[in-house]
């Protein structure tokens, strides 16, 4: 039993980890984004004078096209890796004396005295139900993770597009992206 029990909290041990490296992806994700928009904010200067064409050109109605598509997927690059900081832990309903839901739901007393009646058998069921608890935590950090890195393939191409358009253009700005 005592063999059964460390593998059980190995496992917890390992699936909590997979969380910490989750948040710790989704971090550096919002900061290159915000930092790409910074970036491109210095070519604002030479971008503004298109859209603030009397006229819809060509020019024109491309550069909001890009400048929304970018918009669109550097929002949901952000709120992809920002959600992962906020999971969903709902109570399991059993009343767990391992899961940190359950435990603060229950009052001090009865957890103090459920804790000292468990048996190895008790406390393996519960490393079992916990280690599916965070499993399941870990699998929605790291789709949300995942969708974060393909969304920013798209957000970043976009950003490359608008900074050239950006750096290429001279005072004042033409209608024509280049050639």
């Amino acid at each position: 039993m005592d063999e059964r029990l460390r593998s059980h909290y190995e496992s917890l041990q390992r699936a909590i980890e997979f969380i910490r490296q989750a948040d710790a992806k989704a971090t550096p994700l919002i900061i290159a984004q915000v930092a790409l928009v910074g970036a491109l904010a210095t070519r604002v200067d030479k971008l503004s004078p298109i859209i603030l064409q009397p006229h819809w050109g060509l020019g024109w109605s491309l550069l909001v096209v890009l400048i929304a598509l970018y918009l669109a997927f550097l929002v949901a690059v952000i709120v992809s890796a920002g959600m992962v900081y906020f999971p969903r832990n709902p109570k399991s309903g059993s009343e767990s004396l391992i899961y940190f839901e359950d435990i603060a739901a229950m009052p001090r007393e009865k957890f103090a005295q459920r804790a000292v009646r468990m048996t190895p058998d008790d406390v393996e069921g519960q490393l079992i139900d916990q280690i599916h608890r965070v499993s399941e935590v870990v699998s929605v950090k790291m789709r949300r993770v995942r969708w974060a890195f393909i969304l920013s393939a798209p957000a970043t191409l976009l950003w490359l597009i608008l900074l050239v358009w950006g750096s290429t253009q001279s005072t004042p700005a033409t209608l024509m992206p280049p050639a």
